[in-house]
């Protein structure tokens, strides 16, 4: 795509069909002639006239339209002041009526005095560990291993949807983990699985130059072991006490305690890190990527260029400034300009 003098911003629009297949090869439940009808939905009329309605016409121009894969397709405005913003564009109510209708999922991204070549400026991107680089709740696998499960799951899933204080409800899950073997982090080591896609995304990110970032509510010998697994340039999580043996626990063990010496993990200093990396290395704040899925991510992700909540839970589709319910993470290449870069295919 050539670039265009004087463009303010360039919107771009990412279409996904809710049913598509995925990199693992299954079929397609996509309607009729599956990536032509979609394409026709992206691009057809109705929604050019949603989008006209609420960005100034005059300011409003599609430059082109890409097929990025089997059921995901991307249209490319140029925008001039007053910039919309995307997050407003998201949550507009004919938008998410334009979804329910056609089956489909829609990411809008702002990047203003976009480059000639068709990638998104990105230098940095900061994820959430669990229940988004990974399957799993590490404390949830915690618990697991000393059958306290439903226990921990519950305040696990009220602290996720942002139901109860997550600092408060980290202190009151860690008391019921006192006495966990210390050596439980080699066990989950083998049975914690990395999320679909995301050898691929930090792969491309990697490729691109980006600096890639965890910064987990959960723990840093799970933190450290992801960031080695997959490349990551800096791993943030909270640091557990570990105790010697003792009459109740003959054996190393979690003293279901914080090391006071780190700082906890909050939805405070998720958006701390993430401003203090843009500060110390000079980015733009467009030219960031928060990806994450509970409600402790909302700061980072409100703050952020491009803030994604994947697959998450139900007041963080609502309040994130954009949502995806994808099954592989490879879906952010897309999105990211790496399918026109690779000949359309991401």
């Amino acid at each position: 795509m050539q670039g265009h003098q004087g463009d303010d911003a360039r919107l771009i629009i990412t279409f996904f069909a809710r049913a598509r297949p995925s990199n693992a090869g299954s079929v397609s439940t996509l309607p009729g002639q599956d990536d032509f009808k979609a394409q026709s939905m992206a691009c057809g009329p109705a929604f050019s006239q949603l989008i006209e309605h609420q960005v100034t016409p005059a300011s409003l121009n599609l430059r082109n339209h890409h097929t990025l894969g089997s059921g995901i397709f991307q249209s490319i405005y140029t925008v001039s002041h007053p910039l919309p913003k995307p997050e407003k564009l998201r949550r507009h109510a004919s938008i998410a009526a334009f979804e329910a209708l056609h089956a489909l999922e829609i990411v809008f991204d702002l990047v203003p005095n976009p480059p000639s070549h068709p990638l998104r400026p990105l230098k940095l991107a900061v994820f959430d560990m669990d229940s988004t680089l990974i399957n799993e709740e590490v404390i949830d696998e915690l618990a697991r291993s000393i059958n306290i499960t439903s226990a921990v799951s519950a305040i696990t899933t009220r602290a996720m949807n942002g139901e109860i204080d997550f600092e408060h409800s980290l202190r009151e899950r860690l008391a019921l983990l006192r006495g966990v073997k210390a050596g439980v982090w080699e066990e989950l080591k083998n049975t914690v699985t990395i999320a679909p896609g995301a050898r691929e995304l930090i792969g491309y990110l990697r490729g691109r130059g980006v600096m890639t970032v965890v910064v987990s509510g959960g723990f840093a010998p799970m933190a450290s072991w992801l960031k080695e697994q997959l490349g990551l340039d800096h791993a943030f999580a909270n640091h557990l006490v570990e105790s010697r043996p003792n009459d109740a626990h003959p054996y190393p063990h979690l003293s279901g305690d914080l090391v006071p010496e780190h700082p906890i993990v909050t939805p405070e200093y998720k958006r701390h890190v993430l401003d203090s990396l843009i500060q110390e290395h000079s980015i733009p704040v467009s030219e960031t990527l928060v990806v994450g899925d509970g409600s402790n991510d909302l700061l980072m992700l409100g703050a952020a260029g491009l803030g994604i909540a994947w697959r998450a839970k139900e007041r963080v589709q609502r309040e994130a400034p954009q949502r995806l319910n994808g099954t592989t993470l490879s879906d952010l290449i897309c999105i990211l300009g790496g399918g026109i870069e690779d000949g359309n295919k991401c």
